[in-house]
């Protein structure tokens, strides 16, 4: 009776040292098992600080103080987000700026099948608006031209008369204002085709800074417009003639940039709405610089732009 009551307390105790054991022995990644980790353990090590949006901020500040009137600014990495707004809600005048939501409306339009690239479209010499010279020379005569081509003239060289051929086309406007709408683009506002605002300047069109930048961005991430609609808009962004000395005017030769300048009579506006292709594959930027009733000289406010923009390109690009 003895012997089998000393086995049991030796079964036991046995049984006990190997379930402490199992109960505290490390697991593969040197925890205890069943063992809950102290909070300590969870806590993610701090991560540094990255300062180059608040330090792109006060460069951008710097430079933009100096001008008077209001300077508009918003710039986003598309790739990450990363966004710096200088009065990027404040609603300004866009002048020809307002031919890039015009030409995205244009292109809906076609992914819906309600117009066509290849459609003809009459144009006269009682069409002609005012505009640069060699812009209105394109109109002395009646001719038939695409839509595709009506919409380069309007990107490429910012022509005012295929501009509100296109406005017609697609219904004046109140529905490229109303395109801005469904796409939560709410400061982008389409008043007056050309023509109009030429006859009653208390009318222009008029859109915020970031929400162009946002525009600019969903755009690059192909959610405006589908592949071949967004490589054409892109394609004649690129080729465009009129902004030489703005976002492009102090960028390494080479880089990559799309946009759409507008500007405004004796030096009121100089705008300038665009993608800059960063180098090394490090992404792009949506950038939008509207400045308007600044003191600064036409050609000075073209400089602001430029240095703006080399800012910006500068910041990201070392990152």
């Amino acid at each position: 009776m003895r012997t089998v009551l000393g086995i049991g307390l030796v079964v036991v105790a046995c049984a006990a040292i190997l379930l402490g054991i199992l109960f505290l022995a490390p697991d593969r990644a040197g925890k205890s098992l069943n063992q809950t980790p102290t909070p300590a353990a969870r806590a993610v090590p701090p991560q540094a600080p990255d300062t180059v949006d608040s330090e792109l901020t006060e460069r951008l500040k710097t430079l933009s103080n100096g001008a008077g009137g209001t300077v508009g600014v918003a710039v986003t990495h598309v790739e990450s987000g990363r966004t710096v707004v200088i009065q990027g809600t404040t609603k300004l005048p866009l002048y020809s700026v307002f031919k890039l939501p015009l030409a995205i409306a244009v292109l809906k339009e076609v992914e819906e099948n309600r117009l066509q690239l290849d459609t003809k479209v009459h144009v006269t010499p009682a069409d002609v608006l005012p505009g640069w010279r060699g812009n209105t020379d394109l109109w002395g005569r009646p001719v038939d031209r695409t839509v595709a081509e009506l919409l380069e003239l309007s990107l490429v060289l910012s022509d005012n008369t295929s501009s509100d051929k296109l406005l017609q086309l697609v219904g004046g406007p109140a529905v490229v204002t109303e395109r801005m709408r469904t796409m939560g683009l709410l400061d982008i506002e389409i008043r007056s085709t050309v023509r109009e605002f030429v006859a009653n300047r208390d009318r222009p069109n008029l859109g915020s800074p970031s929400d162009f930048a946002r525009l600019l961005t969903r755009l690059q991430k192909g959610e405006i417009l589908q592949a071949p609609q967004r490589k054409l808009l892109l394609g004649w962004m690129e080729k465009s003639t009129t902004g030489l000395q703005r976002l492009r005017g102090e960028l390494p030769a080479g880089t990559r940039v799309a946009d759409k300048t507008g500007t405004g009579e004796d030096g009121s506006t100089t705008n300038d709405v665009g993608l800059i292709t960063l180098p090394e594959g490090r992404g792009h930027l949506a950038m939008a610089v509207l400045v308007s009733g600044a003191r600064l000289t036409a050609e000075e406010q073209e400089k602001l732009i430029a240095r703006l923009a080399r800012a910006a390109y500068d910041a990201y690009s070392s990152r």
